[in-house]
């Protein structure tokens, strides 16, 4: 995360979350490093099963979006922690890291792979 990031997520994020996917979009793939930050390290706990949270809403299109950002971030921290929500919280197929996997820096790779191949 950036030097700057502030783990202090709040009503914001909640708006965010609360409004639906659309919002979530807009944070994700927007230019804001820190609204970034700041959301997912509350969807980290939002996510999380011991908080049952109801994802049946968004979960399919919060791991959809999660993958798109995970391949068009440039951003090492962001996509660093996209692949963790994605790794923790989520079972595949995996199909935009799939059909993206080679655009994914190197440093990622061995998660990547072991997202595609957790699913056979």
């Amino acid at each position: 995360m950036s030097e700057e990031f502030d783990v202090h997520y709040g009503k914001e994020e909640f708006k965010t979350v609360e409004s639906g996917i659309e919002s979530i979009q807009k944070v994700l793939m927007g230019e804001d490093i820190h609204a970034k930050e700041r959301l997912l390290f509350y969807l980290d706990w939002y996510m999380d099963p011991y908080y049952k949270r109801d994802l049946s809403v968004i979960g399919e299109p919060l791991k959809e979006l999660l993958q798109k950002v995970a391949v068009t971030d440039s951003d090492a921290a962001i996509v660093e922690e996209v692949l963790h929500l994605l790794e923790a919280y989520t079972e595949g197929p995996y199909t935009i890291l799939e059909a993206n996997k080679d655009n994914i820096s190197s440093d990622f790779q061995p998660t990547v792979l072991y997202l595609l191949n957790s699913n056979l």
